[in-house]
C-alpha cells in the first residue's frame, strides 16, 4: 500500500496480497482511517498508528529497537527491546501506551525502569505523539542515604576482613578510591604503581549490554585517562594482596587485580552486590546500593576540606557535577574556632 504525503511515497507494507479480498479491504480501511485524520488534524506522519501488527506485534517498532540494540550494545536499550518483545502488542495510541504501563506494573518493574523503557522507545518513534503524551512519575532517590557514616564504613571492613576475607581487599580499595565500577572491575596490574602511591585510571570493563555477564574492554566515562592516589594503607593492603594473588600462580603483571574466588575471572556487579549486601545484613545496616563506594568515598573527601577541583579531577567529573551529585551530608562538620 502507498501513501503519498507532502509529495513523497510511504509504503506501508505486511497487509497481504493484492489479490486477496481480505487484505484489500484492510487497505482500504487503513487508506479511510489515514484521511479522515488528515482532515482532522490528528494524522501521524510517520505512519506508524496505521501499519498493521503481524502475530499482535509492532515489527517496525521491533526492528528499530533491534538496530538501536546493535548500534549502543547498552543493557537499557537490550532489557527494553526484550520487554516489549514479551509484550507483544501495539504501543501506539495512548491506550496501547496505558496498557503498555499497567502491564509492566502488574510484573514488578519499577517506575524508574518503566520511564526508561518508555523514554527508549521514544527515541526510535520520536513522532508519536501518544508516548510523549503519558510520563511514569519516578519517586524521588534519597541519595544521602547512599552515603555511609565513617563508623559505618569501620563496621562494614570489619565485617569483610572477618566473613568475605576474598573479596575485603576489593572492597577497602573501592571504599578508599571511589572509582566507578567498571573501572574497579577493569583494573590491571600495570596501572597500579605502588612506589608512588597511585593507580592509572585508562581503561574500563563495562557490561555487554546484550549479555548480562560478559564485559567488553572500553575506555573510561570521559574517553580520558586520570590519575587516582592511593593512601598509604592501600598501598599496603595491595601489596599483600599481591603476594596472596602470586602464591596462586596469578598474573601480577598485568593481570586483572581482583578476580572472582573460584574461577579466577573477572568480577561483575551482582556477585559484589551479593557480598555488599550481606555485609550489610549481619551489621542490622540500611541495604544501599553498590555504587554507594563512590558516594561515600567522594561526599567523606569533600567534607575532610579537599578542592573540589582536585577531587573532580581524581574522580573524572567536572566540578559542579562532582557538587551537584557527591556533596552530600556525612557528619563530618569542622566547626570555626575563633
Amino acid at each position: 500500500m502507498r501513501v503519498r504525503l507532502d509529495g513523497k511515497d510511504h509504503f506501508i507494507n505486511r497487509l497481504g496480497r493484492f489479490d486477496d479480498p481480505v487484505a484489500r479491504a484492510r487497505a482500504l480501511s487503513i487508506s479511510a482511517e489515514i484521511w479522515s485524520d488528515a482532515h482532522q488534524g490528528g494524522l501521524d506522519p510517520t505512519l506508524n498508528r496505521y501499519r498493521p501488527l503481524v502475530d499482535g506485534k509492532d515489527l517496525d517498532l521491533l526492528e528499530a529497537l533491534r538496530q538501536l540494540m546493535e548500534k549502543k550494545n547498552q543493557a537499557r536499550v537490550t532489557h527494553t527491546y526484550r520487554t516489549v518483545l514479551r509484550f507483544g502488542c501495539s504501543i501506539k495510541s495512548k491506550q496501547d501506551v496505558d496498557f503498555f504501563i499497567e502491564w509492566m506494573e502488574q510484573r514488578g518493574l519499577a517506575a524508574s525502569t518503566q520511564s526508561t523503557i518508555l523514554s527508549t522507545i521514544r527515541s526510535v518513534q520520536p513522532k508519536n505523539k501518544a508516548l510523549h503524551k503519558v510520563h511514569v512519575k519516578v519517586p524521588h532517590r534519597c541519595v544521602h542515604q547512599e552515603v555511609l557514616s565513617k563508623k559505618e564504613i569501620q563496621q562494614v571492613l570489619e565485617d569483610l576482613k572477618s566473613n568475605e576475607e576474598w573479596f575485603y581487599p576489593c572492597f577497602f580499595f573501592w571504599m578508599s578510591t571511589g572509582l566507578r565500577n567498571s573501572e574497579l572491575i577493569g583494573l590491571t596490574w600495570d596501572a597500579v604503581r605502588l612506589d608512588e602511591g597511585e593507580v592509572l585510571i585508562s581503561k574500563t570493563l563495562k557490561r555487554d549490554g546484550t549479555a548480562t555477564h560478559r564485559r567488553i574492554w572500553g575506555s573510561t566515562k570521559t574517553g580520558k585517562s586520570r590519575v587516582v592516589p592511593i593512601n598509604p594503607q592501600v598501598v599496603e593492603m595491595l601489596r599483600q594482596h599481591r603476594l596472596r594473588m602470586q602464591e596462586l600462580a596469578m598474573n601480577t603483571k598485568s593481570g586483572l587485580v581482583f578476580i572472582t574466588p573460584r574461577t579466577h575471572r573477572h568480577l561483575y556487579d551482582s556477585g559484589l552486590e551479593h557480598v555488599w549486601k550481606r555485609s550489610l545484613r549481619r551489621l542490622g545496616l540500611p541495604i544501599r546500593r553498590l555504587y554507594s563506594q563512590r558516594h561515600t568515598f567522594l561526599s567523606h573527601a569533600l567534607a575532610l576540606g579537599n578542592s573540589p577541583a582536585d577531587l573532580a579531577a581524581v574522580a573524572g567529573h567536572r566540578t559542579e557535577q562532582l557538587l551537584n551529585t557527591y556533596a552530600k551530608p556525612t557528619g563530618r562538620v569542622l566547626l570555626p574556632n575563633w
